[in-house]
């Protein structure tokens, strides 16, 4: 073999190996800390990729963002923005508008560990599920492909969901005013204290509805069921809503 076939095959190794690179699947990791009130307000805007929120005693949020993309590409069509200051976080993913592939896949996956009282004002998830635990601050929350899970609760919370399950857990409701679920596709069920004071009105348009409170609930002459009445001595307006998924309301 001489040295030009050589050449020729090094290069074409070379070449080969650069197209599989440009195609091989793309991880990023992105980390930042925030010193951060714990009264905070918190605003995220997600298209594809999970989220979770877990609590600490401290004064700082701590913003874990995992990037996968089936190529390079894909990876630089994408674009976590971050806007910080002390007592406001917004987190958004920015997608290219520009995109002329059809196929491949990118994502960008949310870990945050956030002060307990903070509240989340509004996260806004298209495709992925919601993960919160021990936040007690107030929540709204837009999901149209994913389910969302919380332990904690203790102030006003506002969910609704397209396509998932809403599974809402409080400590306490002394305090709280108001907590509105409402889903389409998916199973709805919300969890209180066995000492709460509360108020509840539930409907569904095809599902059933149960609660461990003794609420009558009243089944509809062809489909759909509703549920009104009040736990302890009244208190916070609780409004349940799905069209075709079951409500229950439990005790803890």
């Amino acid at each position: 073999m001489n040295l030009r076939q050589s050449t020729g095959i090094a290069l074409s190794l070379t070449a080969g190996l650069l197209s599989l690179n440009a195609f091989a699947d793309v991880h990023d990791v992105i980390n930042k800390q925030f010193d951060f009130s714990p009264t905070g307000n918190i605003i995220l805007q997600n298209v594809n990729g999970n989220v979770e929120i877990t609590s600490c005693d401290c004064s700082e949020v701590s913003l874990r963002a995992d990037v996968k993309a089936s190529d390079q590409e894909r990876r630089d069509s994408v674009k976590v923005q971050i806007d910080a200051s002390e007592d406001r976080l917004k987190i958004k993913t920015k997608h290219k508008k520009d995109r002329s592939y059809n196929s491949g896949y990118v994502k960008v996956s949310y870990t945050l560990t956030v002060p307990k009282s903070v509240n989340l004002k509004s996260i806004d998830l298209v495709n992925g599920d919601l993960n919160i635990e021990g936040v007690t601050g107030k929540l709204n929350a837009n999901l149209v492909n994913g389910e969302i899970t919380t332990d904690s609760h203790t102030s006003d919370v506002n969910v609704r969901t397209v396509n998932g399950a809403i599974d809402v857990s409080f400590k306490n409701v002394s305090d709280v005013q108001s907590i509105e679920l409402s889903s389409v596709n998916g199973s709805l069920e919300l969890t209180l204290p066995n000492n709460a004071n509360a108020r509840i009105d539930a409907q569904t348009v095809s599902g059933s509805i149960d609660n461990d409170f003794g609420i009558y609930v009243k089944k509809g002459k062809y489909v759909g069921s509703s549920m009104s009445g009040e736990v302890g001595s009244g208190g916070a307006s609780i409004d349940l809503e799905n069209v075709n998924g079951s409500i229950r309301v439990k005790s803890r």
